[in-house]
C-alpha cells in the first residue's frame, strides 16, 4: 500500500481501532458520566443508572463505521482531493481531541482515551501532513468538520435510539399478557 492509500483508506481502519475501543468501553463512560449529570437534564429512562444500552452503541457505532468508510473510500477515489474526505479526516482528529478533554473532565478513563492520542490524533496529523507535502489543495473547515463529526454522532446516536425505542414498543406489543376466558365445566352449575 503506497503513502497516499495509507492516508485515505486509512482513515477507515484507524476510526475502526479507534471505535474498538469505544464499543467495549462506552456503556461504562456513559454510565459514571450520566449518574453525575442534573436531574435537570433530560436523558432516556434508566440511562442515568445504567448507561446507554449497548445495542444502541452498537448501532450507532456501525452508523458511523458506514459514514467513515463513505469518506474513506471518496479519499482513495480523489486521492485525497475529496472535500467529505478532508472535513472527515479533520473532525477525526479533533473529535479525538474532545476524548482527550472529557477524560480529563471525568478525571479519569473515558471511553476512546486509549486511542486517542496513540491512533486517532497521530493518523490524522500523519495523513493531513501527507496531503499536504502531496500538494493537495485543503478543502478543510474547522466548522465543517465540527458540524460533520457532531451532527454524525448526535444523528447514529438518535437512530440508534429511535430503532431501539421502535423494537421495544413492539416486544411489549406482543408480549401483552393475554387471560384466557375462564371456563366452566359442562354441568357444574356454574
Amino acid at each position: 500500500m503506497d503513502r497516499s492509500t495509507g492516508a485515505t483508506a486509512g482513515l477507515f481502519f484507524a476510526w475502526l481501532a479507534h471505535d474498538i475501543e469505544e464499543l467495549f468501553t462506552m456503556r461504562d463512560t456513559s454510565r459514571r458520566l450520566f449518574s453525575v449529570l442534573p436531574e435537570s437534564v433530560p436523558l432516556p429512562a434508566d440511562w442515568r443508572e445504567n448507561g446507554v444500552p449497548q445495542s444502541e452503541i452498537t448501532l450507532a457505532i456501525t452508523t458511523m463505521g458506514l459514514l467513515m468508510a463513505a469518506a474513506s473510500a471518496d479519499g482513495y477515489r480523489t486521492g485525497g482531493r475529496s472535500a467529505f474526505y478532508q472535513t472527515a479526516l479533520l473532525g477525526f482528529g479533533l473529535h479525538g481531541i474532545g476524548h482527550l478533554g472529557m477524560a480529563a473532565a471525568m478525571r479519569g478513563y473515558a471511553a476512546g482515551v486509549a486511542t486517542a492520542p496513540t491512533v486517532v490524533i497521530p493518523f490524522w496529523l500523519w495523513a493531513t501532513r501527507h496531503l499536504d507535502s502531496k500538494g493537495v489543495p485543503p478543502k478543510r473547515s474547522v466548522r465543517g468538520a465540527a458540524l460533520l463529526i457532531l451532527g454524525s454522532i448526535w444523528g447514529a446516536q438518535g437512530l440508534a435510539n429511535a430503532v431501539a425505542r421502535r423494537r421495544d414498543q413492539n416486544v411489549r406489543a406482543n408480549t401483552k399478557v393475554r387471560v384466557k376466558p375462564k371456563t366452566v365445566p359442562y354441568g357444574s352449575g356454574g
